[in-house]
């Protein structure tokens, strides 16, 4: 299985999903800007259109051309400068209808000029005014299938995306999309090099809601699903996902505000990267030239820095939370000869923050799975590997009493020295923020939370919760105890036992297990077999206790 996850396969993989999503992509770059901005409202351009008016009444061909400028001009903007440039587009046309404006972006390719890049071609949808404020882009076009070319413009590849229906919201006075929804299918990417894995979907869904909660807040769910994903290795062997689910949460947001930030940085950066362009090319160009001036190769000027320090800080209070949820479905490896070697029944990862715009934030990690298999014949070999494999378990963690809105302004305020061109300024910067971070979380505590976690085998589980208080003072930078009960210890330990005799894993786990048995209290639990229970204490000077008794010396 190890022999996919190599350049090759990662480069057919990453070909496949850049590629896969740039139709619906480049589209939202395109509308981004495009409708009801500052450039519009300062032609004096407005809608004509109201509730009761007729749909071709909608259309003022007069704002084609504002239109048209602003797609080219945020595209520009998106694209970054032309040496670092990934994101590429030709013309940009925009023709009033009778009650909707045809967009076309011609030459689009996605890739850079000495690697392989993906030629899209031309990218066209409608976008019809909805009253005062919103259009919706809709009648997505773009090709089938589109070519991958190598550096010698050579087709080295394709990748075929259908789309099957598209339609977006953009509100002018938020400058966002209030809502999105691209359905694709019968994704495939291929390689066409004697070494190159081929790539394919069944369906690609992305979709974005809004909720408007008033007062300018806004709560925003992004998600995105792709069924009956395929990866096929060089060998013949394939990674299978049924399903892959992504969800992103955004809640309590001031949208306007929020989106007014991210342009911000989004331009700020761009600024960056064309310096750090420049500032390489003139380091090129001094080499040989003993008596040039030294120049600096960060790119960042000191008042770039500062503004990024601001804008750092200006992100504090502007939503409440995000929450990011990624789940896999019946995912597994299969060798060309029909064996399956891994198998997985459900995996997911949860991230979340919470509390964002208050003085305190939590955070919770969120690890699981379900049904896992793994049939390598070198493990299996030893009978233990498949009894105590943990087929399933889970993971939860909360750390609450973040002191977010301090944190925010102590990254912002420290930010410009941290990437000052000087190695010891920033070392030394590094370092006082260090003590400053420490002195905060003294001041006042996280405390991490293991809420009902645990691991379970065929024949041993482990259930485990605990509170903790953060403490960087403390030697191993936590206080406080982990309880842990142990179901089916006698079990494990018979079946241990009597793998022993050939094993020499056995005998390792036997002692481990024994050792486990003599520190834990026997109980009873509520299906009235036995459960062996562990209180696992950690105290400031990093001493730790199983049931009152020391590990130390262990």
């Amino acid at each position: 299985m190890g022999r996919w996850w190599n350049a090759d396969r990662m480069g057919s993989f990453g070909l496949a999903c850049k590629t896969s999503l740039a139709a619906g992509s480049v589209v939202a770059l395109l509308l981004v800007a495009a409708c009801g901005d500052k450039e519009e409202q300062a032609a004096g351009g407005q809608s004509n259109s109201t509730e009761t008016a007729a749909p071709a009444a909608a259309i003022d061909a007069a704002k084609a051309p504002i239109i048209q400028k602003a797609i080219d001009d945020y595209l520009l903007l998106a694209e970054g400068p032309e040496a670092t440039r990934i994101l590429r587009h030709g013309a940009v046309k925009v023709t009033p209808g009778t009650d909707a404006f045809d967009v076309s972006i011609e030459g689009v390719t996605l890739g850079t000029a000495d690697d392989t890049k993906l030629d899209i071609g031309t990218v066209s949808y409608k976008l019809t005014p909805k009253g005062d404020d919103a259009y919706i882009a809709s009648d997505l076009r773009h090709a089938n299938v589109i070519t991958a070319k190598d550096k010698n413009n050579a087709a080295v590849g394709s990748l075929a995306v259908t789309t099957k229906s598209f339609t977006g919201e953009w509100s002018s006075s938020l400058e966002t999309f209030l809502s999105f929804d691209w359905q694709a299918t019968d994704l495939s990417a291929k390689d066409d090099k004697p070494e190159g894995g081929n790539v394919a979907a069944k369906t690609l869904n992305v979709t974005l809601s809004s909720t408007d909660k008033g007062g300018g807040l806004f709560d925003q769910n992004g998600k995105l699903q792709l069924t009956g994903f395929s990866a096929l290795d060089n060998t013949g062997g394939t990674l299978n996902i049924g399903e892959l689910n992504f969800t992103g949460i955004m809640s309590a947001v001031k949208l306007k505000e929020y989106v007014a930030k991210t342009r911000e940085m989004q331009t700020l950066m761009a600024e960056i990267a064309e310096a750090a362009a420049k500032a390489q090319a003139n380091a090129e160009g001094q080499q040989g030239d003993a008596t040039a001036a030294p120049t600096e190769a960060s790119g960042m000027s000191p008042e770039q820095a500062t503004k990024f320090g601001t804008l750092i800080k200006g992100v504090s209070g502007l939503l409440g939370g995000v929450k990011y949820d990624i789940t896999v479905n019946d995912a597994g490896f299969k060798e060309k000869d029909g064996s399956e070697p891994f198998r997985l029944g459900q995996g997911g990862l949860t991230m979340a923050f919470d509390g964002l715009d208050k003085e305190k934030a939590v955070v919770n990690l969120g690890i699981s799975h379900d049904k896992l298999s793994i049939n390598d014949p070198e493990l299996t070999a030893d009978p233990l590997f498949t009894k105590l494999l943990p087929a399933s378990g889970k993971l939860d963690l909360n750390l609450s009493e973040v002191p977010s809105k301090e944190l925010w302004q102590l990254i912002g305020d420290n930010f410009p020295n941290l990437v000052a061109a000087d190695a010891a300024h920033s070392d030394a910067a590094a370092g006082i923020m260090f003590i400053a971070m420490q002195q905060l979380l003294q001041k006042a505590p996280m405390k991490l939370t293991v809420a009902p976690s645990g691991l379970n085998s065929e024949v041993l589980q482990l259930d485990a919760t605990g509170n903790f208080d953060v403490k960087p003072d403390a030697t191993l930078g936590l206080v406080g105890a982990l309880d842990v009960g142990l179901h089916g210890l006698d079990e494990a330990l018979n079946l241990v036992k009597e793998a022993a005799q050939s094993s020499p894993n056995a005998a390792q786990i036997m002692g481990g297990l024994s050792m486990i048995q003599s520190m834990a209290k026997r109980e009873t639990g509520g299906d009235g077999k036995p459960v062996d229970k562990l209180k696992l204490e950690v105290d400031a000077a990093g001493d730790a206790k199983v049931n009152g008794m020391s590990l130390s010396g262990m």
